[in-house]
């Protein structure tokens, strides 16, 4: 129905829309004494008239202004979203350091004020290689030189990464770190100390060009919840080339519209505003970022209003003194205000030339109108009937005219959209629609949904259609009293022509008037080709996945190398008779399928081992688990599969492991995978004896409640005994 291109424009001149034509008659002079009181009626009608003008204008222009206020809150929320995106990514970069395991032991030793003076270099060594790769993998590195120079000269840092102790001693950093004695770095530091990260603002380093830094802390290996950190990752770098062109709208169709970052100046109280990204127009001192303020003046500068009111909207002057609009959003995280500012006259001068003429047209209108009914009172009641019938023409030549501008709005979306009643029977519809049937938009006005889309989609959407009406009149006709007006949004799957057929709906009720019933708005989107490919990068990822943990499971012995596709499928099988959301259900099939991948690590001896572990070789296989979530925490899932891999080890009682996590601190889907890696290891002989599966049943039994989730465990009891699972999975 529709089309995923956007339809060619559409000449609204060429649109067959037309008023009715109104005979002329000859009027005859009718004797009448009223003649004064008509005279005041038509003078009054006038000034009203000109008064409802003068209001329509005032109320368009508050419209367009209504319009560029949205349409600026959107480039504004997106390139604000597009910064605090950016700077959570170089935080996570310095995430993926502190929260790393293996190297806090290594700091730790660092700390260690008992460590040998060997264990120490050899910490230092690998810690400082591992920043350093680090470091160039993630841009906060000082490049080389242009030129290189056979001179004893000391290379002055920009950028490095590493790891400070809690008073601000260096432990050990990436090469050419720069200084970090500033004032602006240690007020950062110190206030990091109860926060999970520390933002040094933006500033010019020895290069004069501006540099961020980035701070978080580092916690113990087992830390509690209350723990302070015992060491800071610090990375420097310049920002100029990453965080800049973010500022960019893509699609940009206003030639003076224009995106930068301000904030009121640091050490100046708030009186003065720093421009800290480059601006488009020069001015004496510049466009380079961080090189021009101004004062602080949110009744006339549109970067101080912009600090002032974030989210605000109004008319202001640009940092070049030219009229604009402005609007501004707070970067999340920072003292920065996004601001976006478009040239009044370029956003508002076409608007503003449409009002003026919508004003001179409709005062002719009026006038018009007036002389017309004048003439009628004047000759009669005659005239005065043809001067109705003159009122209904021009009403008719004013529908139509905007009839036409609807059209050519709608009949210009890539979207299929109709106007329907509460029988499914159409009163209107678009372009796009009329050429997916294969008909005028003319034709298609007056017929039934199944004769133009087809009765499978006709059914799904008038389903829809009649919940949205039921909702807003849930007695009509009998009682027209409103209820509540809910639009609804749905996806849906149908089969056409032996194709899977995806497409969404927005079904919007519309309200009864005196001539229409109550009906539908029903906008079409085809979202075919989006889910399709969606389904094609999904299956790709899943055979990937399968592959590896294919490769892994080949270093288990036989007795287990079913071990995680086992957990995997009756993870799928508990999880859906749990009743948990479809994305709880993947994410606990994929966290069972690869739980197993971090005990590549392990050797063959103790994986053959299997129930006969000792305590040191169950820790170590413990931790091997530990380490798949490592493994796929890099990974996008639609659900948080690493944690609950990392989850997967944990019992409701505050017996598990590693953190000793309790009731619901326990993600329902890691509840899940825990229960069922119970009952497969108990059958498999990876946690004592083989146990045949009623046995294995009866052990998980007795420990619901306890150490295993009451609700998982009974529904994998359903699963296996009630569902059929016990054949599904291969268990029977």
């Amino acid at each position: 129905m529709a089309h995923t291109n956007a339809p060619s424009p559409q000449d609204p001149s060429t649109l067959k829309i037309q008023a009715p034509k109104i005979a002329e008659e000859t009027i005859r002079r009718p004797m009448s004494g009223k003649t004064i009181l008509a005279i005041i009626f038509f003078a009054l009608f006038t000034l009203g008239g000109f008064a409802g003008i003068l209001a329509f204008v005032k109320g368009e222009k508050e419209r367009t202004l209504r319009d560029w206020q949205i349409q600026m809150g959107l480039v504004v929320e997106t390139r604000a979203a597009a910064a605090e995106g950016w700077l959570g990514s170089q935080f996570d970069v310095l995430r993926g350091i502190a929260t790393n395991e293996s190297q806090k032991i290594y700091i730790e030793t660092l700390l260690d004020d008992q460590a040998t003076a060997d264990r120490k270099e050899g910490a230092a060594g690998f810690l400082r290689n591992y920043l350093k790769r680090v470091a160039e993998q993630n841009g906060f590195f000082t490049p080389p030189p242009a030129l290189e120079i056979n001179a004893n000269v000391v290379r002055e840092g920009i950028a490095g990464i590493a790891i400070l102790a809690p008073s601000g001693q260096v432990l050990v950093a990436s090469e050419f770190l720069p200084a970090l004695k500033e004032d602006g770095f240690l007020d950062t530091l110190k206030e990091n100390v109860a926060r999970q990260r520390g933002l040094w603002n933006l500033r010019l380093d020895s290069e004069g060009q501006p540099s961020l830094g980035f701070l978080v802390p580092i916690y113990p290996v087992d830390a509690q919840d209350n723990a302070k950190p015992i060491a800071y990752v610090v990375g420097l770098k310049q920002v100029a080339k990453e965080l800049f062109p973010l500022m960019s709208q893509p699609g940009e169709t206003l030639k003076s519209a224009e995106n930068f970052l301000v904030q009121e100046k640091p050490g100046t109280s708030g009186s003065t505003i720093q421009y800290l990204t480059p601006r488009r127009n020069p001015l004496p001192n510049g466009t380079k970022p961080m090189t021009a303020d101004s004062a602080n003046e949110p009744a006339t500068s549109a970067a101080a209003f912009a600090v002032t009111k974030p989210g605000g909207f109004s008319l202001r002057s640009s940092y070049g003194n030219i009229p604009c609009l402005v609007m501004g959003r707070k970067v999340a995280g920072t003292p920065w205000v996004l601001v976006r500012i478009a040239d009044q006259e370029e956003a508002l001068g076409p608007s503003r030339k449409r009002q003026q003429g919508m004003l001179i047209g409709f005062t002719l209108v009026l006038g018009l109108a007036s002389v017309s009914m004048a003439t009628a009172w004047k000759h009669g009641a005659q005239l005065r009937a043809s001067a109705e019938a003159q009122k209904l023409k021009i009403a008719a030549e004013r529908f139509t005219g905007f009839a036409k501008f609807l059209r050519v709005i709608t009949d210009n979306q890539p979207t299929a959209i109709a106007a329907m009643d509460a029988g499914g029977k159409y009163n209107f519809a678009n372009r796009t629609l009329a050429e997916a049937a294969g008909i005028t938009p003319e034709e298609v006005n007056g017929k039934t949904m199944p004769a133009v889309i087809g009765p499978v989609r006709a059914a799904a959407y008038q389903k829809i259609n009649k919940q949205v009406i039921d909702e807003l009149y849930p007695g009509w006709p009998n009682d027209k009293k409103e209820g509540k007006w809910v639009p609804q949004k749905v996806r849906h799957e149908f089969e056409e022509n032996g194709k899977k057929k995806y497409t969404k709906t927005d079904h919007i009720p519309l309200r009864a008037d005196r001539d229409h019933p109550p009906g539908v708005l029903l906008i079409e989107q085809d979202i075919t080709e989006f889910i399709t490919e969606r389904e094609k990068r999904e299956k790709m990822f899943r055979g990937l996945i399968e592959a590896f943990v294919g490769e892994v499971d080949s270093r288990q012995p036989n007795s287990a190398r079913t071990n995680a596709k086992l957990i995997a499928r009756v993870a799928r099988g508990t999880a859906e008779e749990m009743g948990l959301s479809p994305v709880d259900v993947e994410t606990a099939e994929l966290a069972g399928e690869l739980m197993n991948l971090g005990t590549v690590s392990l050797s063959q001896e103790l994986l053959s081992k299997g129930g006969t572990r000792n305590e040191e070789e169950k820790k170590k296989y413990r931790e091997a688990i530990l380490r798949s979530s490592d493994l796929v925490a890099g990974l996008e899932f639609e659900g948080p599969v690493a944690d609950v891999i990392r989850q997967a080890q944990e019992r409701i009682d505050g017996t598990g492991w590693p953190k000793q996590l309790r009731g619901d601190a326990i993600l329902p889907a890691a509840k899940v995978v825990a229960v069922v890696k119970r009952l497969i290891d108990l059958v498999q002989g990876q946690d004592g004896p083989a146990q045949s599966l009623d046995a294995a049943i009866r052990i998980v039994l007795a420990e619901a409640g306890g150490s295993l989730d009451r609700a998982a465990v009974a529904s994998l009891v359903a699963f296996l005994d009630n569902r059929g699972g016990k054949g599904k999975v291969g268990l029977a």
